[in-house]
């Protein structure tokens, strides 16, 4: 009888696991766990090869969706997720497919040769979500800049649960945007959408699902469906009691991942409410003077290990107080964040009022402005290395830059009309008529214009900017618009080939975003046609 041991020579193996091909080490090909994985305490998970010997074609795998074709092949989607940069939510962040922290093995969907292996919605809350292609799209791409869900550690936890199947279905929607296949998204759009269609769900994950969608919408042009979704988020937030401190303890059973999220899903809910208002018509920011005890979040690294700070319950007015002193300590780059659209919110109120004498209070404001970029630490961290820069403090910054040119753009001498175009980013743009070029600006001009050169800089900072915020769109066109006004009047030849060439930084940085977000693409037209419609070349 022929030898079966583990130590007799074995055929050539049509699988490897992932761990060992990313080595490019040889693999046994042991089931469940090879050696190697077994011996490094690493997890084993297989994707068939497209080499070596081949299975026989039997039984073919379902493709997606029961499309004749499939959709992509698995090895080449393996390989492109492999080859970029996924966020610090795992412990060791090498391996795409490594484990989350978990000794055990667990059984997850795999990837054939013809195509991808959905879970059904029985199957969602096993801890192979965590392990969906578009979920790690999700995280990888978009969590960063809004992270209010849990982390995806979390999906590997008890606490996957939790998380209903449409949530799931908006961020494999989200997701799905950032494949390369741009038609790739509408997939998976019912499913994302099918929320709307029960009214007996009211709860915080639908808040939750809905703000998501709100951003996306913004994302794609469609002003008024996103302002429809955000206002029946808020509404829904507030019946539920979101904005109390009492939520989140009550809704989350104990755990500190969960307590952390429902916070988070308030305050970005203020982020949000205040950029789309600043975007819109300076008049829809509700959430601006609502009272709330809700704490400020914590860090991130302190999220994504699930281990509560020792000292979490610093609410914003509670920041606010000691900061009025020049004392205290922001716990948390989120916090940053809100403290900053706190101010844009400022901005928005003098900018409506109607009182005549208004100096003091745009002093006032703008001393906040100023003190704000004091605080605020590097978004780039220790270095020019992309894993190390901080999102949610180059929102921050981003944040408070838009509300400098908000602030003095109205009271400067270099004034635009109202911009014509469909869509809720600058509502500005240059003015066909200028008079003859000075020397000297006046203060709230150079002011403002500073401001947009500080806020054009950001475009260069290392991380990809297809992942930064659909809100980033928005500021890169009032830096075109803004920098396109400048050039018609500053008298300087030199300072206009300067200006032109954050002009066209503007308009690259709208490329990349418009790869993702139809919004950028649009908006980048509208500006280009604004740029010609000037005159300037």
């Amino acid at each position: 009888m022929q030898n079966t041991s583990r130590s007799s020579p074995r055929q050539p193996s049509s699988l490897a696991c992932v761990p060992c091909r990313r080595r490019h080490l040889k693999c046994d090909s042991l089931m469940p766990v090879c050696s190697r994985c077994q011996t490094s305490d690493l997890e084993c998970r297989y994707v068939r090869s497209r080499r070596g010997m081949r299975s026989k074609p039997d039984n073919p795998p379902s493709p997606l969706f029961n499309h004749d074709v499939p959709l992509f092949d698995a090895d080449a989607f393996s390989n492109w997720l492999n080859n970029t940069t996924l966020p610090p939510d795992l412990d060791a962040g090498e391996a795409l497919f490594q484990s989350l922290g978990t000794p055990q093995t667990f059984d997850m969907p795999s990837l054939t040769d013809d195509a991808i292996s959905w879970p059904e919605p029985e199957q969602l809350s096993t801890p192979g979500v965590a392990y969906d292609p578009m979920i790690q799209l999700y995280y990888q791409n978009f969590h960063r800049s809004h992270p209010l869900l849990v982390p995806r550690k979390a999906l590997a936890s008890h606490l996957c649960d939790r998380i209903p199947a449409y949530l799931l279905s908006i961020m494999r929607y989200i997701g799905a945007h950032f494949y390369p296949d741009p038609a790739f998204k509408e997939e998976f759009r019912g499913s994302a959408y099918a929320i709307f269609a029960d009214s007996t769900v009211r709860d915080g994950f639908k808040v939750q699902g809905m703000l998501l969608l709100a951003i996306v919408e913004h994302a794609h042009g469609q002003d008024e469906s996103a302002h429809r979704t955000m206002q029946a988020a808020i509404d829904l937030a507030l019946d539920l009691g979101m904005h109390r401190s009492s939520f989140a303890l009550e809704n989350s059973k104990g755990d500190f991942m969960m307590e952390e999220s429902w916070c988070r899903t308030f305050w970005e809910l203020y982020v949000v409410d205040g950029l789309l208002a600043t975007m819109r018509d300076q008049s829809s920011f509700r959430l601006c003077r609502q009272r709330t005890d809700v704490r400020l979040p914590c860090a991130e690294d302190a999220y994504t290990s699930g281990i509560a700070p020792m000292s979490i319950r610093q609410t914003l007015n509670d920041l606010e107080r000691s900061w009025s002193f020049g004392q205290g300590h922001c716990p948390s780059s989120f916090a940053y964040r809100i403290h900053a659209v706190q101010t844009l919110g400022k901005v928005m109120e003098v900018n409506r009022s109607l009182d005549m004498d208004m100096e003091a209070r745009i002093e006032t404001v703008d001393a906040s402005l100023a003190s704000s970029l004091m605080r605020l630490p590097s978004s780039q961290g220790s270095g020019y290395d992309s894993s190390d820069f901080d999102e949610l403090l180059f929102q921050a910054e981003m944040i408070t830059y838009i509300g400098l040119i908000y602030l003095h753009h109205p009271r400067s001498s270099m004034r635009f009309a109202s911009f014509n175009g469909r869509t809720s980013c600058a509502r500005l743009r240059a003015a066909r008529e200028t008079n003859s070029g000075s020397a000297d600006l006046d203060p709230h001009s150079q002011k403002f214009l500073r401001a947009a050169d500080h806020l054009s800089n950001l475009a260069t900072l290392p991380n990809p900017i297809q992942s930064r915020t659909p809100f980033f769109t928005c500021a890169l066109a009032i830096c075109i618009v803004v920098h396109t006004a400048a050039s018609l009047v500053v008298p300087s030849a030199g300072k206009v080939e300067s200006l032109k060439a954050r002009i066209q930084l503007g308009f690259g940085g709208l490329n990349v975003l418009g790869k993702v977000w139809p919004l950028a693409k649009t908006v980048r037209q509208q500006m280009v046609d604004m740029y010609q419609e000037v005159g300037l070349r």
